[in-house]
This record gives C-alpha cells, structure tokens and sequence, in this order.
C-alpha cells in the first residue's frame, strides 16, 4: 500500500512539475506577445519591460529585435545597437534583420562606415535584399563614394522597379551621374597637369644635367690649360 501511495505521489509530482514547466514557457510567450502588441501601438516605454523579461529567457529569440527597435524609437541608439550586437550570438535570431537594424541604427548615429559594413553582411548572405542595397547606397551617397552609390541605386531599381521613390531615384541618379563625369574631367585634367609638369620638371633636369655637364667640361679644358702653362713654365725654367 505504501508502495502504491509512492507511486501516486511521484505521478502527481511529475504532473506538477510538467505544469510548472508549461507555465514558465507560457509566461514568456506572454511577456513577447505583450511586448509586440504595445511596441506596435507605439508604446515603447511600457512595452520594454516585457520584451526585457522575454529576450533575458533565452527562449523567445524573436524578442531580441523588438527589444532593439523599442530602443530605436526612443532614440537610445547605443542601447539599441548593443541589443541588435548581442542578438548576433544568441541561437535562433534572424542575423539577417538583426543585421539590417544594426545598420540602421549606425546610420542615424551617422557613423556611416559601420553602416555600410552591417550592409554588407546582410548582402553577403542575401543580395537580393533590396532594403540593404537602398540604405548602403545612402551610406556611400553620405561618405562620397559616388560611384558605389550610383551602383546600389541602380540595382535597387531593378529589384524593385515600381518602387513608390523610383521617380525620385531616376533623378538622384541622374545628378549623380552628372557628378561622376565631372569628376572623370577633373581627374583627367589633374593627370594631364600632372603629366605636363612631369614632363617640364624631366625637361629641367635635362637641362640642367646639360649645364653641369658643360661646365665640367670648361672646367676640364681651365685644368688641363693651367697643368699645360704650369709645364711651360718648368720647362722654360730650365
């Protein structure tokens, strides 16, 4: 009989136990969907605490991103772009969007060359992504790298050609394009003054190499005429 009420007991502990569990899971659920639903309403402030609780799980990835946005909005970019950094290491993150969002935050701190980067790990694994190649392409419009941003505007354009911006773009690519041939003048201009005073600085030293072997020369001929009168003088003195 005791055996018997033993194994009741261990039944009901084991119940309890798989309930705990389904709970604890279920609470976390909880917290992200709470989270979501008042980051979407804009009410970041209150939504923070949930998705704290929910990423700080290790069970509810997703919640990392909105954790990381939530900051965003509020204009807390360091602590947004360490969250979206952090998420990078814990299993089951989307690396892709996490990667995008860091860029973005990047971008509003104006730190444009880790933009790019983030950018481009995104492209590296997808370069498809046309959101990626829009806001690289803004990030080397900011850092003047021309040309590269002519080549991501052109790109996102054939990824999305009925973009709602695309009238916009056309435009932006046409002063760029602009640009790009006066800077191809300039830099043709600057070679050719380069190889004109290039050639002018060979032509001096040309000359005067030519200089400095004349005067050589006239001083040879002086030696040679000063040893022949100093021997005529020996030999007269004889």
């Amino acid at each position: 009989m005791k055996k018997k009420n033993l194994f009741y007991a261990l039944i009901a502990g084991g119940i309890f136990l798989c309930a705990a569990l389904q709970s604890g899971a279920q609470t976390v659920m909880d917290s992200l969907k709470e989270g979501e639903r008042l980051f979407r309403l804009d009410r970041t402030d209150e939504a923070i605490p949930f998705l704290q609780k929910a990423s700080s799980s290790g069970t509810a990835p997703q919640a990392f991103n909105y954790l990381g946005l939530c900051y965003h909005k509020k204009g807390e970019l360091k602590m947004a772009l360490d969250v979206f950094v952090r998420a990078m290491d814990v299993p089951g993150t989307d690396r892709r969007v996490l990667a995008f969002n860091a860029g973005n935050v990047c971008f509003d701190m104006l730190d444009f060359e880790n933009a790019e980067k983030w950018f481009d790990s995104v492209l590296a694994a997808d370069e498809s992504y046309s959101p990626a190649v829009l806001n690289r392409a803004n990030c080397r419009l900011n850092m003047g790298k021309i040309r590269e941003s002519r080549d991501d505007y052109k790109k996102y354009l054939e990824l999305c050609p009925e973009d709602e911006q695309k009238e916009e773009i056309t435009l932006l690519l046409s002063v760029l394009e602009e640009e790009i041939v006066r800077l191809e003048l300039e830099e043709m201009e600057k070679l050719s003054q380069e190889q004109r005073l290039k050639e002018e600085e060979e032509r001096l030293a040309a000359k005067k190499a030519e200089e400095e072997a004349l005067a050589a020369e006239k001083r040879r001929k002086l030696l040679e005429q000063m040893a022949a009168a100093i021997q005529e003088a020996e030999n007269n003195a004889k």
